[in-house]
């Protein structure tokens, strides 16, 4: 029960730290915009001036650039730079709200814990001063949380390069309508016309905006690059290859070579969809077998050993610990390899 009143501070010093930042991030918002702005203007300039020098440029800016790209696919309404600027706050905040949460609780806990046996008492708190080093466990949930924003994000990002593999034929499907128009005015065009739940709807937005207002060759490669980049499929790269003739050569065989394209890519889906067809039940049993077999036994032990007890030895043993995190572990590997499987990208292999 005094466990239980612990987490429940913890839990509500979280909910203060929360109310600061949405009182906060009104005011700093504006800030945060041009801040985000300027960045981005700097990054440009510098690719801009240092051309073949642009790998040194690149290497000083990594993580930036790593963020922006990851973003750029992942967040429906990316700003360049400002989206970048957002998600760091967001993460330092994040982080340091769980790191005084968890500093400002742990200050008052008991200073030491007995363990007796873990059939009849288990653990109990003690009377006594603060405990020592008191902030490694906040600064280990704090590192913890912050990282969660990220590996959610990288998720999402694995998502949606796949989904944007299938969604990139409905982009070209409508782009072969537009090819009496100039490059910008196809992409743009075809941004319109795509579903609101299309991957690719917002970066074919940014790839129309690069076209239109591009100040030099290497610019516009750069921005065609991200796009197929993101895709990361061959036929993302043909497609941009297309698009980058035809800004200099014009038009005239767009039309046949996005039809040649969109007739492979079909080609590709229906041989992917027999392979997928013939090994469904595999792929199923890799996803949901693992699970099953984990349920079943972890009931059967609670059947034998009751509850409580099986509770006390799974959780309070280093034995028992430590063969859960072997167990999550497979099991979370397993499941990324299955959902792999599941839906391969749309590519030529």
């Amino acid at each position: 029960m005094e466990l239980l009143l612990y987490i429940l501070q913890f839990a509500l010093h979280l909910m203060f730290a929360g109310g600061l930042w949405l009182l906060v991030k009104p005011l700093i918002e504006q800030h945060l915009w041009q801040w985000g702005k300027k960045i981005d203007l700097r990054m440009n300039l510098r690719m801009t001036l240092f051309g073949k020098k642009v790998s040194r440029v690149k290497k000083k800016m990594w993580l930036y650039r790593h963020l922006d790209n990851l973003l750029y696919f992942v967040h429906r309404k990316y700003e360049p730079g400002i989206s970048v600027m957002r998600f760091a706050i967001r993460s330092v905040m994040l982080f340091t709200a769980v790191f005084l949460s968890g500093l400002l609780t742990l200050r008052e806990l008991p200073g030491r814990m007995s363990f007796n046996n873990p059939f009849l008492e288990g653990i109990v708190l003690n009377d006594g001063a603060p405990v020592d080093g008191a902030w490694r466990l906040p600064l280990f949930l704090a590192v913890l949380s912050a990282s969660i924003p990220y590996l959610r994000m990288r998720y999402t990002y694995a998502q949606r390069k796949v989904r944007g593999s299938y969604d990139l034929l409905d982009v070209i499907k409508i782009a072969t309508k537009f090819t009496h128009l100039s490059a910008d005015s196809i992409l743009s065009k075809t941004s319109d016309l795509l579903a609101a739940d299309n991957v690719l709807k917002s970066p074919l937005k940014l790839l129309s905006a690069a076209f239109a207002n591009y100040s030099n060759e290497h610019e516009l490669n750069e921005e065609a690059g991200r796009f197929a980049g993101a895709i990361g499929t061959t036929f993302a790269v043909e497609f941009v290859s297309d698009l980058l003739y035809c800004e200099k050569e014009g038009t005239r065989y767009l039309k046949n070579s996005l039809m040649m394209l969109n007739r492979s890519m079909e080609q590709q889906r229906e041989t992917i969809l027999t392979v997928k067809a013939s090994s469904r039940d595999a792929i199923s049993l890799g996803l949901y077998g693992n699970l099953i077999v984990l349920v079943s036994s972890v009931g059967t032990f609670m059947y034998m050993l009751k509850p409580d007890v099986y509770f006390k030895l799974q959780f309070e043993t280093s034995v028992g610990l430590t063969f859960m995190m072997v167990i999550i572990t497979g099991m979370f590997i397993s499941f990324l390899i299955s959902t792999i499987l599941a839906r391969p990208k749309l590519d030529y292999h």
